[in-house]
């Protein structure tokens, strides 16, 4: 279950930006793993005398982006986003050639989806090159088209259905650029805030923390900020591989934390005063705010502020 969970959470890389890019790749990507399945049950059932094309096609299309699922965890989100949409261009690009040209599926749907992805996972700049790529692909099998290579059974022109994907193509991927920018930008305000915060809490006294606690009520804490060196002599790293908060605590008052404990637990705010002891075993006195993060859901506590 916990493997289950892990390889169907998407990863998680310090660089925000990364992070946000993955997220997006790594729903696409098991998208991509799952819809293959239906299209063969129903070769399976509507053609079981020819399934050599939709198997192959199936069985590529799963383990490419199994594959790509793989490399993506290590970290090469840039470069498993550049292979994905390539190779996804390239199945519809062949599918078109073997099919029906520009008057098929896989140039009026495949390209489309081509080109949303590139802008979601590469940005403006991934989203126009696929958006030429396709166009010129395009207009090279109108040419095939008007040299009788194609025999669709279509009565429009294919120079028609072309000219048509010459309108949408650069429409979906001026609004996949306006996407992505208008993420950067929220991206890089969240960046210029965060700095702020973190100037703010270089200049305080005190320092705030924030505590998970898992099913079982043990308690993790995730997160600090402010002065919190200054107060204790640790590391956050240092801190947390050291005991954390109860390994600190003065003898006599552990008590009185188990109290204090037993009210957040109550989901109640607690102000408490309380020894600690910092890293150079000096004894300190702090007053403590603790706010309860509950789960109405669950109706259970679920951290501390």
């Amino acid at each position: 279950m916990k493997f289950l969970k892990r390889i169907l959470s998407p990863p998680v890389f310090d660089d925000e930006l990364k992070t946000q890019q993955a997220y997006m790749l790594h729903i696409i990507l098991w998208t991509l793993v799952c819809v293959p399945i239906p299209y063969f049950i129903y070769s399976l059932i509507a053609t079981p005398e020819d399934l050599t094309r939709p198997f192959a096609q199936s069985a590529f299309g799963i383990a490419a982006n199994i594959l790509l699922l793989i490399v993506m965890r290590r970290g090469y989100v840039k470069a498993a986003s550049i292979f994905q949409v390539s190779t996804f261009w390239f199945f519809f690009t062949i599918t078109a050639y073997t099919s029906n040209g520009v008057q098929g599926e896989a140039y009026l749907i495949g390209y489309t989806l081509v080109i949303t992805i590139a802008g979601i996972v590469l940005g403006g700049r991934g989203s126009l090159v696929f958006t030429a790529l396709s166009l010129g692909t395009g207009a090279y099998m109108v040419s095939l088209h008007s040299q009788g290579a194609f025999d669709t059974g279509f009565s429009s022109s294919p120079l028609t259905t072309w000219v048509i994907s010459l309108v949408l193509f650069p429409v979906i991927a001026v609004l996949q650029y306006l996407s992505s920018r208008k993420v950067r930008d929220a991206l890089s305000r969240a960046r210029a805030s965060e700095e702020r915060y973190r100037l703010i809490s270089q200049v305080s006294s005190d320092y705030t923390f924030s505590t998970e606690l898992d099913t079982e009520g043990n308690m993790y804490l995730n997160w600090v900020a402010g002065a919190f060196e200054e107060i204790t002599g640790y590391t956050f790293e240092g801190y947390v591989a050291n005991g954390g908060w109860l390994a600190h605590l003065h003898p006599e008052d552990v008590e009185k934390d188990a109290q204090d404990m037993q009210m957040v637990r109550q989901n109640q705010r607690v102000e408490t005063e309380i020894r600690t002891f910092t890293k150079n075993k000096e004894l300190r006195w702090v007053r403590v705010y603790a706010h309860p993060v509950w789960d109405e859901a669950q109706n259970r506590l679920t951290g501390i502020v």
